[in-house]
């Protein structure tokens, strides 16, 4: 009796992780490492099992002569819907998120610093340097909110939004800091124009 419950424990566990085994990377030629995995895994796993949406990443280091809209069509025959993947090609520096969840993909891969969060991290950074997995995860991150913030779900193992409130801070800071020497500029300049009289 014993065996048959722990065989029967076994089997359903086994069972339910083949069946929950949502594996987030669709294709990986070699570019994301195995820490940015698994932390893409982790968040993509928490988005699926509070919300049903698969967000997974393909990260080709070149097209082979399709286009990038063609090996998105081809990927997106095999997913089932609710879902949104990150597709990027680095040789041929193309990158886009395609989905059928409505959500700002747009601001994503927004080029502008304030708005997107995977555009910037790949320009900003310094040659020789690693710049797709920081990228990728952060973008992977933000869609992630975005997606979760459509079904109105809070992500514990996300950090999509940490990126821009530091970068709003530090913004504030600055413009704080330009307002403070020029107001005190001012004011000095008063208190010598009053002295003189």
């Amino acid at each position: 009796m014993k065996k048959v419950i722990i065989g029967a424990v076994f089997c359903t566990f086994f069972l339910n992780n083949l069946f929950a085994n949502n594996d987030v990377i669709i294709e990986n030629d070699g570019i994301l490492e195995n820490i940015t995995t698994s932390q893409m895994q982790l968040i993509g796993d928490e988005l699926y099992e509070k919300t049903g949406a698969f967000l997974g990443v393909v990260a080709l280091k070149d097209l082979n002569g399709t286009n990038i809209h063609e090996k998105s069509f081809e990927i997106s025959k095999n997913l089932k819907s609710p879902y949104a993947f990150i597709i990027i090609s680095t040789n041929d520096k193309k990158i886009d998120i395609v989905t059928d969840i409505n959500f700002d993909k747009d601001a994503v891969l927004s080029p502008y610093p304030n708005k997107g969060s995977i555009i910037p991290l790949l320009v900003s950074t310094k040659k020789g340097k690693d710049s797709f997995n920081p990228a990728l995860l952060n973008g992977y991150a933000d869609c992630a909110e975005k997606i979760a913030k459509i079904y109105n779900v809070k992500l514990e193992n996300s950090f999509g939004n940490t990126n821009r409130i530091i970068l709003d801070l530090i913004r504030l800071f600055v413009y704080g800091s330009i307002v403070l020497v020029l107001a005190s500029g001012f004011y000095y300049k008063r208190i010598k124009k009053n002295a003189k009289k």
